[in-house]
């Protein structure tokens, strides 16, 4: 769902034959992609990662104290 929503976006943004938001003295504004699009798109990429290795740590820290990943084996975990 997450690379769908990014794709989305990346879509709104997008403008045939667009320029790159720099402004430029000598230029008209015409045409320009829209960078918000992209800002969003790489803060997803970012929060995404985060969370993946946020729960790669609990998993890691789960199985340093009790060695196993059997939710039926840790006795310990009630809740």
């Amino acid at each position: 769902m997450e690379y769908a929503v990014n794709l989305f976006f990346i879509l709104i943004g997008y403008r045939f034959e667009g320029r790159s938001p720099i402004f430029a003295h000598d230029q008209a504004v015409q045409n320009m992609v829209d960078p918000l699009p992209q800002a969003v798109v790489m803060t997803s990429i970012v929060l995404g990662l985060s969370v993946t290795l946020l729960l790669i740590a609990i998993a890691i820290k789960i199985y340093d104290r009790y060695k196993t990943f059997d939710i039926t084996k840790i006795n310990k975990l009630k809740g």
